[in-house]
């Protein structure tokens, strides 16, 4: 009757084995001494280089600094800040400057004031995308996406860490254990059928 069970008991065992291999990814979370070797989980083992290594893949691979700067002065970007800017030149314009200034503004024409406006913007898109740009140069020398990334990590609790690759990575973890069952009841289901061929 237990030679019928092996199918079953091998594919708990399987099931366990990876069940074990994925909790001691994040377990124990302290190192522990054993009799005769220690033991952490191995995220928590390797925290600062696996923390060194996602910073240095997404600064090369997903958010670099000439990305950055590739969408803060795309044409829509620049579309965007010329229309805020033209805003602002009207407000100051036509709002701001007759309370402040009442006589003067009474003495200036209204096309006068939309020459100005005109050549203020003139002056705006000769003059902003070179300062966008030169503000952008500094920018990414200064922005290190990978030691940003990487000092994060670092500092990161592993109960959310944990939480958070779980979160992403649970059905993958979860095809895992039910692999390893798979495996294990394959297994013993051919052991199962050579025991019984040989008897």
């Amino acid at each position: 009757m237990i030679l019928y069970l092996l199918p079953l008991i091998s594919a708990f065992i399987g099931w366990l084995t990876n069940w074990i291999a994925v909790k001691m990814l994040f377990n124990p979370k302290q190192k522990t001494n054993f009799i005769f070797f220690s033991w952490q989980g191995i995220f928590p083992a390797n925290q600062a280089e696996i923390a060194a290594k996602v910073g240095k893949m997404v600064a090369e691979e997903l958010l670099t600094p000439n990305d950055v700067k590739a969408v803060a002065s795309s044409p829509e970007q620049m579309a965007k800040l010329r229309g805020l800017v033209e805003q602002k030149i009207d407000q100051y314009l036509f709002e701001q400057f007759p309370v402040k200034h009442n006589i003067l503004a009474a003495l200036i024409p209204r096309q006068k004031m939309l020459d100005m406006k005109a050549e203020l913007l003139v002056e705006v898109d000769n003059t902003v995308p070179e300062m966008i740009d030169a503000y952008l140069h500094t920018v990414e020398q200064n922005f290190d996406v990978a030691k940003i990334i990487r000092e994060r990590m670092e500092i990161l609790e592993v109960d959310k860490l944990e939480k958070l690759l779980m979160a992403i990575l649970e059905k993958e973890f979860r095809f895992v254990e039910y692999v390893g069952g798979f495996i294990g009841f394959m297994i013993g289901l051919l052991q199962l059928v050579i025991t019984k061929l040989a008897v």
